[in-house]
């Protein structure tokens, strides 16, 4: 009786270590970085929605100016929950194991950026270069403002000297409305002058024409 339990007791240790258990899925930023060492330049298909065509090649463009390895990661306006850009950096940093530029932003310039192996403020560059654009900047603007602050001769004259944001001459839907109500009283208003502006025209004439 002692062998038999001790023999089925054998048969399920030997069963439970030929059955190792799965591995665990790939996160976001494994898939991230395998996407990086192929190509650094990574605009995710959601973002893809709300941006211009060609995006994509112009910041590619603009980050080769910097000098040094950027990867841009251009996701979804709103990452799975738990999970900021400024965590995600290095997660990115340590899955793809090189040094350069990181940034992780959005279609709405969201986000952040993180340098290894240098001294560049990529960070303080990119919430500059979000305070001197106008809202309706495209995520591409922001790059190049961002590129050219990185690469002013002063850089930290450049980012304490920072540009006043334009100021947006497009007129708000409450202004619209404002003025086309306005035009439409105008409008109205002068429609009803007419006929007594002839009532009066045709009485003076008559009067003239008894004298």
């Amino acid at each position: 009786m002692v062998m038999i339990v001790a023999l089925a007791l054998f048969g399920l240790s030997g069963t439970a270590h030929a059955s190792p258990a799965a591995p665990s899925p790939p996160g976001r930023a494994d898939l991230l970085a395998e996407r990086l060492a192929k190509d650094p330049i990574q605009v995710t298909d959601h973002a893809l929605r709300d941006l211009r065509p060609g995006t994509a090649a112009r910041i590619r463009a603009l980050v080769a100016r910097l000098g040094v390895p950027v990867y841009v990661v251009v996701g979804p306006p709103r990452l799975p929950e738990g999970t900021r850009s400024r965590d995600l950096i290095p997660l990115l940093r340590d899955r793809l194991g090189k040094d350069g530029v990181y940034l992780v932003t959005d279609p709405d310039a969201g986000g952040t950026a993180q340098q290894f192996g240098g001294s560049l403020p990529v960070d303080r560059a990119w919430t500059v270069a979000a305070l001197e654009l106008p809202y309706e900047a495209d995520i591409a603007d922001h790059v190049q403002r961002w590129v050219e602050i990185l690469t002013a001769p002063n850089v930290a004259r450049r980012i304490d000297q920072r540009r006043p944001r334009p100021e947006d001459t497009t007129p708000s839907r409450g202004e619209v409305r404002d003025r086309k109500e306005m035009t439409a009283f105008g409008v109205g208003t002068a429609l009803g002058c007419v006929p007594l502006l002839t009532f009066l025209i045709v009485a003076r004439l008559r009067k003239a024409a008894r004298r």
